[in-house]
């Protein structure tokens, strides 16, 4: 699963055929009272801006983000659609034209529809989970110990891949990168690595294992969404250094309280960070150290076993579209 979490400042806006100040007067009693504005900055605001929907200064209905977001929640639910510019392909919207969406773009992906029968796929996945065992155990590779799931190309200094990388692979495959790193003083497996994720998590079922001390965790008001719209609530954020191949870098961590079949994500700022270069296809991420290239393995038997449970969980009726898995700890 690709989650692709984000704050809600990145979220696209629909342009409207109304000025937002004017519509805030026409469904003032359908919106939920917003979050007070953050009391450290009521000395910093400009008194001569007030927000009705706020009732507060600081800005004006028309810029309030808070406002914005609601409205386009509404729409997303299949409200207000007589407000929505109907031309908005056309030209800018009143949102100004960086939110512009062409209406002749389908921006929708959908999942690929497995042709094979349930006794086929299940035949296929075991005959690919013992290839990698075998290989795995042919070549001394144990990513619970950490045995050759690091490669050093001493001396090298430019990121590349090439088909040795591919060595071992089971092919073809839609497996996503996993990883092992060091979360503090814990040795955690199941990390995926999400280039589409704008933030890092830890899942409850780690962090609760970690036994975080109170004081190092702090409170976030920001909500977070998913690429299907669902809004997450963490319970706090943290700060921890993750450790790959002896690289240590101070991560960002917010806590989710919610059901997932790995124990973390690392997004792009850590990936950023650490300077990265991840790859699906070769099922490695590689970074550069003052010794040379590391090579970091994706334990793809892992990524098989999780993309297997999250869609195991998928097709039973009681569970929604959005919901995934929390599957036994390693």
């Amino acid at each position: 699963m690709e989650t692709g979490f984000q704050k809600y400042h990145d979220m696209k806006l629909t342009p409207l055929n109304i000025q937002l100040t004017e519509l805030y007067e026409k469904i003032i009693k359908d919106l939920s009272p917003p979050r007070p504005l953050p009391t450290d900055t009521r000395d910093k605001r400009d008194k001569n801006k007030y927000c009705k929907f706020h009732k507060d200064h600081g800005d004006k209905n028309e810029n309030c983000r808070a406002l914005q977001i609601e409205v386009q929640r509404m729409i997303d639910a299949g409200k207000l659609q007589k407000y929505v510019n109907k031309d908005f392909g056309k030209g800018p919207g009143q949102f100004g034209t960086t939110h512009v969406i062409n209406a002749h773009v389908i921006n929708v992906s959908h999942a690929r529809i497995h042709s094979m029968t349930m006794r086929a796929s299940k035949d296929e996945s075991g005959r690919k989970l013992r290839h990698l065992k075998e290989w795995y155990l042919t070549n001394h590779i144990d990513f619970v110990n950490g045995n050759g799931e690091e490669i050093r190309e001493l001396g090298c200094t430019k990121i590349k891949f090439s088909e040795a990388d591919m060595i071992g692979e089971y092919a073809p495959h839609n497996d996503v990168v996993f990883i092992i790193a060091w979360i503090g003083m814990f040795r955690v497996h199941r990390i995926l690595v999400d280039t589409g994720s704008s933030v890092n998590v830890l899942f409850s079922g780690a962090y609760s294992s970690m036994n975080l001390p109170h004081n190092l965790i702090e409170e976030d008001e920001n909500p977070i969404i998913s690429f299907s719209g669902e809004v997450t609530k963490e319970i706090g954020k943290v700060k921890i250094p993750i450790t790959v191949a002896d690289k240590s870098v101070l991560g960002n961590f917010l806590l989710l309280d919610c059901r997932a079949p790995y124990n973390a994500i690392v997004g792009r700022d850590w990936l950023h960070e650490i300077g990265a270069v991840t790859s699906s296809y070769p099922q490695c991420l590689n970074f550069i150290s003052p010794e040379g290239v590391v090579k970091v393995r994706s334990d793809q038997m892992v990524a098989h076993k999780c993309h297997e449970s999250a869609m195991d969980e998928y097709k039973k009726p009681e569970v929604s579209g959005n919901q995934i898995m929390r599957v036994e700890q390693k």
